[in-house]
Formats: C-alpha cells, structure tokens, sequence
C-alpha cells in the first residue's frame, strides 16, 4: 500500500529523543519498522524549523549537520516553518530560592539588589507550598489565576510557529489529489485531529498515528485515527543512521 509519513519534528524530538543517545535518528527505517508489513513508503515529509542558537551555540550546527543527513534519504522532503524567540512579562508562581522551592505560606523577600519588575516596588512574592531539596513535585499541580500581587517578571520564550499548519495543508492536499493510500503522522499535536479526521471520513484512507515514546496518545486523536502506534526504545536504537553515513563526510555530532 503506497503511503506517505508526515513528521512533526519538533513533537518527535521532545517526545521520543531529547535527552537520549537516539537522536541520530532516520526517520524512514524508523517508520518502516512502526508500520505494518505490505505499507510501502514512498515520500517522508519532514516538518521543522531553523533553531535560534540564543540558548545553545552549537544547537544550530548540530541540526545543520541532522538535515544534511535527512537530505541523503531520497524519500525525505524537509518542510520549514519558523522559530520564534523573544521576551515575555509574565507572573511568577513561585521562585527558587538557593536552589530549594520554598515550602512556606509566607512571602518571599527578595534580597537587595536590582530587580528589575513592572509595576511600582514590587519586591514580595507570595509563593504556593512545593517540597524542598531543589526539586518540584512531580504531581500536576492545578492551574490557578495569578495572584494581584504576585511578581512580574521577564522571561527568553522560544516558540516553533508553522509545523503544524504545513503538516495539516500537505497532508490534506496530498489526500485530495490522491498521492498516497495510506497516512502515518508521528506527532501527538492535538491541532491534527481536524485533517486527520477529514482525511479518514471524508477520503476514506487510513491514517496511522505515532506517538512519541514519552506521552500517551492523546484521546482526540485515537479517535480520529484508523490504527495508533507507540515509538519506542528498542526501535529507536534499531533506526539511528550509522555514525559516519556512508559515501560522505556527514558524522553524528559530538555528545549525541
């Protein structure tokens, strides 16, 4: 069955490889070893966008040197959107304080200094309850109103803008001018239950989705969904390129 695999890059990323030693990772062996046999890939669209660098320095050479690897599968066609930093006021909720996060109803005194905040002479915080020893507890915690008097502060916000609209348009469009029998999206975007459904219900082909290793698959999109698939470990670590791909000078970058 001819199909066609849309990535969410920056969903597989954070969701399956950050923090691990998979992030050499080939998209397409990966795929074939998620989707069932007689599922032929012939085209992976790939869907990104050009880090920054502001919070890393080597984190833009490092991607460089991951798509030059991409652009060596003949089935891969790399889709940019963008990536945006900037600066954001928001209110805190609670502060570290040398290293701990306070455990006590009582306001925070900030220690003498400049503090830049917006607002006049805001220095006190009141803070929530969080266990010690540097480490936020693990249970979510229940989203709350900031409160009147808490403290404003400006903060680096990195945000990738456009994956998510390219990765809808093309597989609408793909669906529409009949270019693939069956989809696979690798992404738990909730933004995609629309297309997926529309491409499910209304073209009648199935789609798989593939969530990332680290969550579960969020409910709207089984349901939108034909089949759902789980990356996982073991296939990651069968799916990494080699170290240095063959017939070129493109190598796996240093610490990954």
């Amino acid at each position: 069955m001819r199909t066609r695999v849309y990535v969410d890059g920056f969903n597989l990323y954070y969701g399956a490889v950050k923090g691990t030693s998979f992030k050499w990772l080939d998209p397409v062996h990966l795929s074939r070893l998620l989707l069932p046999p007689g599922y032929a890939i012939d085209k992976l669209l790939y869907f990104t966008a050009r880090v920054s660098g502001i919070s890393d320095s080597g984190a833009q050479a490092r991607q460089q040197t991951y798509l030059s690897a991409l652009r060596t599968l003949p089935e891969v066609d790399v889709h940019f959107g963008s990536f945006l930093a900037k600066t954001v006021w928001r209110p805190l909720i609670n502060l570290p304080v040398a290293g701990n996060w306070i455990d006590t109803p009582q306001p925070v005194i900030l220690p003498a200094g400049n503090h830049p905040v917006m607002g006049a002479n805001r220095r006190t915080l009141p803070v929530g309850s969080y266990p010690q020893r540097g480490r936020r507890s693990k249970k979510r915690r229940k989203a709350t109103a900031p409160l009147a008097d808490a403290l404003v502060a400006e903060f680096h916000s990195m945000e990738e803008k456009g994956s998510d609209v390219n990765l809808a348009v093309h597989i609408l469009n793909d669906a529409w001018n009949g270019l693939f029998e069956a989809a696979a999206v690798i992404s738990n975007d909730t933004d995609l239950v629309a297309p997926i459904r529309m491409v499910t219900a209304e073209r009648s082909k199935p789609v798989f989705i593939v969530c990332p290793r680290r969550w579960q698959v969020a409910p709207k999109l089984r349901q939108a969904a034909s089949h759902v698939r789980h990356v996982r470990a073991a296939q990651l670590r069968a799916a990494q390129f080699p170290d240095t791909l063959p017939g070129t000078t493109i190598s796996k970058p240093v610490g990954w």
